[in-house]
Parts: C-alpha cells; structure tokens; sequence
C-alpha cells in the first residue's frame, strides 16, 4: 500500500517525520512525500510530489499560488486515489482536504497541534473551529500527540472517527543510560532557549527577563530558525550581555546536557520536542501554562509552569537558594521521559493504527 506524506515544507518531515517513513517502508509501504520543497527531503525518491502551498504571508493571499495548488493537489489524487494521505501541519492539512473535498480519500491527520487552543482569541478560535468540524467530515483518523486536542477531536468534531493520542513524533532515547549521567549542580547560571525566532515563541517577554536579570550571574542562550535581526535590535538597544542569539545548531541535542535548566516561554504548542529532550538530559523546564507544557511539566516536579515572564527571576532565584530541590527536580526531569516517548514506540504505534483502520 501507498502512503503519502503531506506537509507544508521539508523541514517538517526532515525534522519530525523521516524516521516514521523509513519505519513504515520497512514495514512494506510505498512510502512517498508532498511538500512545498521536495528537493531539500533527506528521503529522496524521483516519485515525491511538489505542492506549493503558501509559505509566507503574502502568499496567503495569492489566488494564483491556491489555482495551482489546486490542480497540484487534483493530479496528486487522481494519481494516488487508493493511497493513505498523511497530513501534517495545519495550513498544509486544510488546503488539502478542502481541495478534495468530492473524493473519496484515506486520510490521516496527524495534528502538531491545532491552530485553536484554550487560550486563543475567541474569534480566531471560532473560525479554526468551524473550519476544522467541516474538514473532519474528509478525516478517516486523528492522531493527536496532547490532551487537550485529543479531548476536542474526540468529543466536538462532526465527523465521530477514530481518534488516537500518542506521545509525540518520537524521540532518540540514549541506550543504556544511566542516572549516574545526572550530576549535581550548585545552581542556575545557563539558562537554555530552543525555539524558531517569533514573537509568538515568546522572545519579546524573553527579553524583558533579561532585562531583570542583567545585574546576574546568568547568561541566556538562545537557538532557533528563522531571523533574529529584530531581537538582536533589542538586545543591543537595552544593553543586554546577558542574552545570545544562535543559529540552530545541529549538535544541540549533545550540547543540553551544559545547561542548567530550559526557559519555554511559547504561546502555542502541540507537544514540544525542545522540552522533552531536555528533560531526558535531566534538564528542569520554566514554561508557559499551554497545552503541550502542561502534559510534560509536573509543577514544582520537573520544573515550574508560570502565567507570566515576570514569575520566572521568582522561580530561578528560588532554585539557587534551594540546592537540593533543584538537583531533585533534575532528577525527577529525566525520569519524566520513558521508552514511551521513543521513536520505535511511536513509530510501532502508528504502524498499529493505519493497519487497523485501513
């Protein structure tokens, strides 16, 4: 059986999705992929499809750019007719199941997260909403990876189908680890950023927290995608030494272990990865009260979950005064990740739930 990964650009299925692929094609699928810029996939194959879905603002409102998305996506089908598509991303998700609205498809929605959440603008909640119960009548499977999304799909769509909750895209879990690997730390001096440069991933309150702890012994370190010219204005404007901006760096992932603890200031999550690879290191997390960060963080556990920048100096200065606390709370961070969490668990469970449904 054919399955087609759908996604809005490479980065995603790179990043997240490369190794459920190659899990499904050992497992006899005809794997391919459709995304905006299939020649930067690290999966190649002379088969993956180019869709143009919008990337940019302006590009959101080119009727031109949807017209050919349109018969990009038609002759994709007619193609594929008998295929599972595997949608992820919300933009890449809604325009083609909108678009394919008078077929009969096997579609699969893998939500990172939906574009509403409790604590969205009602009217822009609304819409989403409305929007997403018309094109649940073209979804034969959820997939949600947090609480709060399995409960909505589960509960408010129109169309009552299959609706599975999973621990996330999967995780590289170390062999052998050991707690031994969690050494005792006097206090917090590195604070670690990962987060693409937007302000909704929360670097202007970032920033501000700087501010408040410039006269510190505490440096910010930050990694994301994207641009970071106007935080970087910031920065230089209020005389901050405390706070770096970095290109993401490949080698993160070997590098957390140096910090002290995760500073997630994001205003919308599905469930973030940056989190959960901090905790396996035995790395505490500040973080946002949003769904994602709700699921992972225990407050006071493995780390704290505040309603505002202004709390977290609060929490810092508190786990510098309180040593054992702060090496618990470590402790109890690399504990919050188990083998469930693991890319050959999720990937096996994904495998399960595409057999068991088509």
């Amino acid at each position: 059986m054919k399955i087609i990964f759908i996604c809005t650009k490479s980065i995603t299925f790179n990043t997240f999705l490369i190794s459920q692929a190659k899990y499904l094609k050992k497992k006899g699928f005809n794997v391919k992929i459709a995304c905006t810029d299939v020649e930067n996939l690290n999966l190649k194959n002379n088969l993956n499809y180019k869709i143009s879905f919008p990337t940019n603002y302006i590009n959101l409102i080119n009727i031109f750019l949807y017209i050919r998305v349109f018969f990009q996506i038609r002759k994709l089908v007619k193609k594929n007719k008998s295929s599972i598509f595997y949608l992820h991303t919300p933009l890449a998700a809604h325009i083609f199941r909108f678009f394919t609205l008078f077929y009969d498809l096997k579609i699969i929605y893998f939500v990172h997260g939906f574009r509403f959440t409790s604590k969205s603008n009602f009217l822009s909640a609304s819409l989403y909403k409305v929007i997403e119960k018309f094109l649940s009548l073209k979804t034969k499977i959820f997939i949600t990876i947090n609480n709060e999304d399995f409960v909505y799909a589960k509960n408010n769509l129109i169309n009552k189908v299959p609706t599975y909750k999973i621990k996330g895209v999967g995780l590289d879990l170390k062999k052998n680890k050991h707690k031994t690997n969690i050494k005792n730390k006097d206090k917090i001096t590195k604070i670690l950023v990962i987060a693409v440069y937007k302000k909704s991933k929360g670097y202007l309150e970032l920033l501000k927290i700087a501010e408040l702890l410039k006269k510190k012994d505490i440096k910010i370190v930050c990694y994301g995608y994207g641009d970071h010219t106007k935080f970087e204005s910031i920065k230089v404007e209020k005389k901050l030494h405390n706070i770096s901006f970095n290109k993401f760096d490949a080698n993160l992932k070997n590098k957390i272990k140096n910090y002290d603890i995760l500073l997630h200031l994001s205003k919308r999550e599905g469930l973030p990865v940056s989190v959960m690879e901090c905790l396996i290191e035995g790395v505490p997390v500040i973080c946002t009260k949003i769904r994602g960060n709700i699921d992972l963080i225990k407050n006071g556990f493995n780390g704290f979950i505040v309603n505002s920048y202004k709390e977290v100096p609060r929490k810092i200065f508190y786990l510098n005064s309180k040593k054992i606390l702060f090496n618990k709370m470590r402790y109890n961070a690399y504990n919050s990740i188990t083998d469930n969490y693991s890319k050959k668990k999720i990937n096996h469970l994904i495998y399960q739930i595409i057999k068991k449904n088509f």
